[in-house]
């Protein structure tokens, strides 16, 4: 019993020091970031030299497109952290796909998101492969999506936010960081196609969603809070929106 007792205390030693080494690193990253730039309730962490001039830039134009829906924002501050020597992703990517560009992984990342690489001079997020999307998915999208995500598990908890439904919290963030567009506009643009390479090339990642999201906002007058509180199916989403928009 006595050795049955070791084995299960030494596993709960090895889990316990995995779950720190994982975690502690999400949590608190400021140790692993040299260099920063703060700008309002805004900042930039990096473990290379910011430029200082196109930071603010950026973090200028995420503040814009994060006041699309100010109703998510508090008084509190945000944070970007960028790493891009391989051996930070590598610590700071054990969640998250291998491939993401960027996440935030609420509740350890309660005000910061995290990126994989950063070109200030052209505004492009860097992905670990080396690639870097296009416009209109620009660094300061990325930065706004991702911010976005935080301030909506700030809002309702991270529980209700792995519960909504994906164009919900998917669409949110798209909307935010998206330059303002109607409903008829997008829907005269994409139609009802589900989003292709084509299409993310052209008007982003997740337009479907967003023109749903764009229509219960801005047509059907909802607030955030009553979007973020719906259970609608994307099905059942779809079909509203979509007889609205052909009556």
């Amino acid at each position: 019993m006595t050795a049955v007792l070791r084995w299960i205390k030494g596993l709960l030693f090895i889990a316990m020091t995995l779950a720190v080494f994982i975690s502690a690193p999400l949590v608190f990253p400021q140790p692993l970031f040299a260099y920063g730039l703060t700008q309002g309730k805004l900042s930039v962490h990096s473990d290379r030299p910011i430029p200082q001039n196109q930071a603010r830039a950026f973090l200028s134009e995420v503040k814009k497109r994060l006041t699309h829906l100010p109703s998510l924002l508090d008084n509190a501050p945000l944070q970007i952290y960028i790493a891009n020597s391989t051996w930070r992703r590598k610590w700071l990517w054990l969640l998250p796909s291998a491939k993401a560009g960027g996440f935030a992984a609420s509740p350890l990342t309660r005000r910061h998101a995290f990126f994989s690489g950063a070109d200030f001079t052209t505004n492009q997020l860097v992905k670990p492969d080396g690639y870097k999307p296009a416009p209109p998915r620009t660094l300061a999208y990325y930065g706004a999506h991702e911010l976005t995500h935080v301030t909506m598990a700030q809002k309702v908890g991270w529980i209700r936010l792995l519960q909504m439904p994906k164009w919900i919290r998917e669409g949110v963030p798209d909307y935010v960081a998206m330059p303002p567009e109607s409903t008829a506009s997008l829907y005269k643009k994409i139609g009802k196609q589900n989003a292709d390479a084509a299409m993310m090339k052209s008007y982003g990642a997740y337009a479907p969603y967003r023109l749903l999201v764009t229509h219960f906002l801005k047509e059907k007058h909802w607030t955030i809070d009553q979007l973020m509180a719906s259970d609608l199916s994307l099905e059942q989403a779809r079909t509203l929106v979509f007889k609205a928009l052909e009556s």
